[in-house]
């Protein structure tokens, strides 16, 4: 057995242990630091670690043979790519799959007009296992599985929304919404089931970019300092019916900039755990808001009331731990998992940033590759609780925070 081989099957061991104890280690000292989250080559070695990985731990994936009846797969079952970024083939690790991932870049549309952010999206085929660049859609949300997709045309607030085979790339029919201009959808969200959509509404398009003058007379693009975002519309996935709901923008009491959004100018509403209640991010200290399905305020549900908007992963898949933010206690890059009802941290983790649940105990992360010294220089990795060691799942990223090239992962339930 070679030395790559003999790191991957150490990983692995240590993290099935840790998953099967179901002890995880506790933080042993107080929050020193806190870090904003970043606006989210490996050689020969990386690809003999894919080869090992990859084999010897594949899982069923969307579109791929069930496990024979009494065969339990290896677990945690990974499909891990540490050459490639952005991925060509498929990543997965224990429950989840990224369906997709997207890239964002900064248009400048000229003078007054100012710009836009513009995504494009590389989709899984359920079929070849491959991600595939799809330039039609402004916005995607996968349904659990990774067989379906809904989409939003390029051109934003929209009044229809397609629903997207993964496989034939066809859109099977448009959902049409009916309304004003405050009404227009361009921003969706899910469901934990995939039963009911959540449609974030906008007056205006919220990827607009505005050119803004510094002192310097350097001419940046910007985003609008007031959201233009109006409610959400709750719609049902089978019939396409939906109901309208209009949620007020909260505003900062800031003398000096009066009346400006305490949300960002894009900031999607999503559904809680249970699809009874939407939550939205704030970019005060409150952090969060909690609204009914029929836009009036309410307290948090059970369980929600410490979830940060700003942290991908949100809640265990028990309801009993909520991914926390950026702890670098006892390590250069660390992340908290903090007790859902409490708030208390219950444990320090490897992870610049925690992506995804894959498992009970198991998370997908970004973090730092090993020997880089650029915090913008991370790939994807799976972490478990209660363990320091970390499998590699893709690639890094460039090092430069500001390449057009970075990509963003879209993880969902297989």
């Amino acid at each position: 057995m070679n030395g790559v081989e003999e790191l991957v099957r150490d990983a692995l061991r240590e993290q099935a242990a840790a998953q099967r104890s179901g002890a995880p280690r506790m933080a042993e000292r107080v929050l020193a630091a806190h870090r904003r989250r970043v606006r989210r080559r490996v050689g020969a070695a990386a690809a003999a670690v894919a080869a090992v990985v990859g084999l010897a731990f594949w899982g069923p994936l969307p579109g791929g043979p069930a496990p024979s009846a009494g065969i339990r797969p290896s677990a945690p079952e990974i499909s891990a790519h540490p050459d490639q970024s952005p991925p060509r083939d498929v990543i997965a690790a224990g429950n989840v799959v990224m369906a997709a991932y997207v890239q964002a870049e900064q248009v400048d549309l000229g003078g007054a007009k100012g710009g836009e952010w513009r995504r494009t999206y590389w989709l899984l085929d359920p079929d070849s296992q491959t991600y595939e660049k799809d330039e039609r859609w402004s916005e995607v949300a996968v349904f659990p599985g990774a067989r379906r997709a809904v989409v939003l045309e390029r051109e934003l607030p929209t009044r229809r929304i397609g629903v997207l085979d993964l496989r034939t790339r066809e859109v099977e029919r448009w959902i049409e919404l009916d309304g004003d201009e405050r009404q227009g959808v361009a921003g969706l969200a899910l469901s934990a089931d995939g039963a009911s959509l959540l449609a974030t509404t906008y007056r205006d398009d919220p990827d607009r970019l505005e050119p803004f003058t510094g002192d310097n007379g350097k001419v940046d693009l910007m985003p609008p300092r007031t959201s233009a975002r109006t409610g959400f519309w709750v719609v049902d996935v089978a019939s396409g019916r939906g109901s309208w709901s209009e949620v007020e923008v909260p505003t900062v009491e800031d003398p000096v900039m009066p009346g400006i959004s305490a949300v960002n100018a894009r900031q999607d509403f999503a559904f809680t755990r249970d699809g009874r209640a939407v939550k939205g991010g704030l970019v005060t200290e409150a952090r969060r808001e909690f609204h009914d399905l029929r836009g009036r305020p309410v307290e948090p549900p059970a369980g929600e009331a410490h979830w940060e908007w700003s942290v991908d992963a949100g809640l265990s898949p028990d309801g009993g731990r909520v991914a926390g933010p950026f702890a670098g206690v006892s390590r250069k890059t660390s992340s908290w998992i903090l007790d859902a009802r409490t708030g208390k941290q219950l444990a320090e983790i490897p992870g610049q940033q925690l992506v995804a649940w894959a498992g009970k105990d198991q998370l997908v992360a970004w973090d730092m590759s090993k020997g880089s010294t650029s915090e913008y220089a991370t790939r994807l990795v799976l972490v478990t609780i209660g363990s320091d060691r970390t499998v590699p799942l893709s690639g890094p990223r460039s090092g430069k925070g500001d390449d057009k090239g970075r990509w963003e992962p879209l993880f969902v339930p297989r």
